[in-house]
């Protein structure tokens, strides 16, 4: 592919984890550069926030959350961040036990203390909706918030707390250390949402239609293969952004996430996930607005590349 056919795109992800493999896969694989695109991948500095990156225009496309848009909606701004495609139509987050699990229930975690994920707060109302889903009383479990992921890693080292929320490698690298026990995967438990997406800000879809078609139609690309390859392949696709991974850690991981159905096939963010998530998001008092889909998601692109009409 001749140079001047290269264009380039700014892609980034909030957090380092093995649930956005389906990026990972995207960039690794050459699925973008396929398309003629250079795509520059970063990963988002602590601290900051996927959608002032978007809004100071430091990165062109970013991977969010649908949330991000809701709220930026509640606070009355008529430009927010659309998305284009669907990573993860699920949450890939898993609920580790310091002691056995065998014959556990949801009814277990009262009278007991959890580390959720401290990074965002969405994973933590995803919890507290299977927490209700499963009518465990809320007010008889302590919530240690506040942590840092690897402060937290290291609390739930110490014994500091009877549960840990985690996503792999996380997750499956305490399991296989003797630290913790596998209790639940919350995805199971809430079925179909859309929990991550990638995003971009209105004008720039707008001013860059071309563009994100390209940058669609190699994502569709890589959740084909992904979707196809097994979780050894897979792991060694994605090895490289898990230097300090062991390979069968990182594979079972893979493995766990494809047999739960955690990472969307095509990149369409579906109506019925895109309500689930929202009532979700509402009843935890993260968000306020009962928000229109087409407020928030562009489906154009994803219908085109699904369509072969590119």
């Amino acid at each position: 592919m001749e140079q001047s056919e290269i264009s380039r795109l700014r892609l980034m992800v909030a957090y380092h984890n093995m649930f956005y493999t389906p990026v990972y896969v995207a960039v690794a694989g050459g699925f973008f550069y396929a398309e003629g695109l250079d795509v520059m991948f970063s990963i988002m500095p602590d601290g900051e926030s996927s959608i002032d990156m978007l809004r100071s225009e430091r990165v062109d496309v970013i991977q969010t959350g649908i949330s991000r848009t809701f709220m930026d909606l509640d606070l009355g701004k008529q430009d927010a961040p659309l998305h284009i495609a669907e990573i993860n139509q699920g949450d890939g987050f898993y609920l580790v036990s310091k002691k056995p699990t065998d014959g556990w229930s949801w009814k277990d975690l009262e009278g007991s203390s959890i580390i959720p994920i401290g990074f965002t707060p969405v994973p933590t109302t995803s919890l507290k909706s299977a927490m209700r889903l499963h009518g465990v009383d809320a007010s008889k479990v302590r919530l240690v918030e506040g942590m840092s992921a690897g402060d937290a890693l290291t609390a739930f080292g110490a014994g500091d707390a009877d549960y840990i929320q985690m996503p792999h490698p996380f997750a499956q690298q305490l399991i296989n250390d003797g630290v913790g026990h596998m209790a639940t995967a919350i995805g199971v438990e809430l079925g179909y949402i859309c929990y991550s997406s990638l995003a971009a800000m209105p004008a720039f879809i707008e001013a860059n239609t071309e563009l994100i078609q390209k940058f669609v139609n190699g994502f569709y690309k890589a959740q084909q293969w992904l979707a196809e390859n097994s979780p050894s392949q897979v792991a060694e696709r994605v090895s490289s952004f898990f230097p300090e991974v062991p390979s069968e850690i990182l594979a079972e991981g893979i493995r766990l996430y494809q047999k739960q159905g955690t990472w969307a096939s095509d990149p369409m963010i579906g109506l019925d996930g895109f309500d689930s998530m929202l009532t979700i998001l509402i009843d935890g008092g993260l968000v306020q607005g009962r928000h229109a889909y087409d407020k928030v998601v562009q489906p154009k692109f994803a219908r085109a590349t699904m369509a072969g009409d590119k």
